[in-house]
C-alpha cells in the first residue's frame, strides 16, 4: 500500500454527494434525512471511523476517514437505505492525509483527499455510484464494479421488496417477517426471490470477506519500484 500515515497506519478518505440534489424540493426535510444518515453510520460503525462522517458543503456532501475497508460496503448500503428514495455516490481513496488544527474532516487535506475528489468526479461522469482507488489495480476496479452492481440491484427494488428484505436482514426467519407484515411465509419467500436476495446475500458476504482480508501489502510499492528501476 502507498497510503502510510500516522506511523504506518492505513487511512481511507470517503467523499460522497447526493445524486441530483439540486432537484430536491423539500430542503429542510432532506437536511434532517441527511443528518440521520450520517448519525446512523457514525453510531453503527463508530470503531471504523478515524474522523467524520461530516457535512462538507451545503446539505448534500459528506466526508469521512476510515481506518480500514472492513465496514466500507455496510457504510455504503446504510447510507443508501436511510437516504432512500434519494441516492448517493461515493468515492474512496487512500494516500497521505494532512490534519489541520482539529481532527475535523473539513480541516483535513492531502493526497488522499485530492484523489478522492478526482475519483468522485469520475464516478459522476460515468453514471456510477461508487469508486475505489487504493493504488491496487485491477483489484480496485473489480471491487468497485461489484459494489456498483450490488447498489444498482438494491436501487431497482420496489418499495415492497425493500421492506421485506430490510426486515429479513434483521429477523431470524422468513416466518418472523411474515408475522410482522401479516402475510404468508410463502409471500415473503416469493418477494425475496423476486428481489434476487439469495444471490445478492451470497455476493455481499463474499465482498465483505474480500474487504476484511485487506489489500495485498506492498502491491503498489513493488510496482512503483519496478517503474523506478526500469
Amino acid at each position: 500500500m502507498t497510503d502510510r500515515t500516522d506511523g504506518g497506519v492505513d487511512r481511507y478518505v470517503v467523499l460522497g454527494d447526493v445524486v441530483d440534489s439540486r432537484e430536491i424540493a423539500d430542503r429542510d426535510g432532506f437536511r434532517e434525512t441527511f443528518t440521520e444518515a450520517r448519525e446512523t453510520v457514525a453510531a453503527r460503525y463508530e470503531s471504523s471511523f478515524v474522523a467524520g462522517p461530516s457535512v462538507l458543503k451545503g446539505i448534500d456532501e459528506l466526508g469521512a476517514v476510515l481506518s480500514s475497508l472492513d465496514s466500507l460496503y455496510d457504510v455504503a448500503i446504510t447510507l443508501q437505505n436511510v437516504l432512500y428514495p434519494h441516492a448517493i455516490r461515493l468515492a474512496v481513496a487512500s494516500g497521505e492525509i494532512s490534519v489541520g488544527e482539529t481532527d475535523a474532516v473539513a480541516h483535513m487535506d492531502g493526497e488522499a483527499f485530492h484523489r478522492a475528489t478526482e475519483l468522485l468526479e469520475a464516478v459522476e461522469r460515468d453514471g456510477l455510484r461508487f469508486g475505489l482507488d487504493t493504488d491496487t489495480h485491477p483489484l480496485d476496479t473489480a471491487v468497485a464494479d461489484e459494489v456498483n452492481l450490488l447498489l444498482s440491484l438494491r436501487e431497482s427494488w420496489t418499495d415492497r421488496q425493500r421492506e421485506v428484505v430490510t426486515r429479513y436482514e434483521r429477523a431470524p426467519t422468513q416466518r418472523a417477517v411474515a408475522d410482522e407484515l401479516g402475510i404468508s411465509q410463502q409471500a415473503v419467500s416469493n418477494t425475496l426471490q423476486s428481489a434476487s436476495w439469495p444471490l445478492i446475500e451470497t455476493i455481499e458476504g463474499r465482498l465483505r470477506e474480500t474487504l476484511s482480508a485487506g489489500w495485498p501489502a506492498g502491491a503498489a510499492d513493488s510496482r512503483d519500484e519496478e517503474v523506478r528501476s526500469a
